[in-house]
């Protein structure tokens, strides 16, 4: 976990992840719309605990959380959402075009052809870690706050950047840039999502490219190295 600035950072791993280890980097900012801490995505399913520790580490818990941003419904960003509401209360932003997924989860629609040559992984590797992600399941998560683009949460101007899935949002506050799955940090070098678990690869190559030419000093991606430009 880092403290960057005015956020923090704290990272959670997924072991299995295709034959590897996958970060997830969840951010917390002080200062939330509701008075409380502003949290952008949730982490996995059954990560509550990892997150209470990580928060109690900079004198917080989860109750402190008033106000969840998730920037798309894949369970690794949505997968605590609706347990820490009922805990804190917190208000849940979110696109409009996520809302039907966040009250019902699809099923990950993978090959393993699609897969294989950019994961460098056996046919046994690719089956394991897709039958392990479908049969992941959270609560369904309902929005308080729908968004299309353009809001300010924060201080952080809500952008829509589709592709990735229909209602992905990243968030900037002309300094930090908050990516999601729309940028990837690959060897601290900005890399777009992944093609397999994209909803319109086009889209998300036109969103990643609108995000990677903002003014950001400091890029945070959901899976990867945090990138900095100074």
């Amino acid at each position: 976990m880092v403290k960057l600035g005015d956020i923090r950072i704290m990272e959670m791993l997924e072991p299995e992840f295709f034959g590897g280890v996958l970060n997830h980097n969840i951010v917390i900012k002080e200062g939330g719309p509701s008075g409380g801490l502003l949290m952008i995505d949730t982490g996995l399913p059954g990560y509550l605990d990892a997150i209470e520790n990580h928060l109690k580490a900079w004198g917080f818990s989860v109750e402190d959380i008033s106000d969840i941003v998730i920037t798309h419904w894949h369970h690794d960003h949505s997968g605590n959402a609706s347990e820490i509401r009922r805990i804190s209360k917190a208000k849940v932003y979110a696109h409009v075009n996520e809302i039907d997924f966040l009250r019902s989860p699809s099923k990950y629609d993978l090959s393993y052809d699609d897969v294989k040559d950019f994961m460098q992984i056996s046919k046994q590797q690719f089956e394991s870690t897709a039958k392990r992600i479908n049969e992941l399941k959270y609560e369904s998560v309902y929005v308080d706050f729908p968004l299309k683009g353009g809001e300010v949460i924060s201080k952080f101007k809500v952008i829509y950047v589709p592709g990735h899935t229909r209602g992905h949002i990243a968030l900037f506050d002309g300094s930090y840039l908050i990516t999601g799955d729309a940028v990837r940090g690959v060897n601290g070098v900005p890399s777009p999502p992944l093609r397999f678990f994209s909803w319109d690869y086009r889209l998300a190559l036109e969103s990643y490219n609108k995000l990677i030419s903002l003014p950001y000093s400091v890029l945070v991606p959901y899976h990867g190295e945090v990138i900095y430009r100074w």
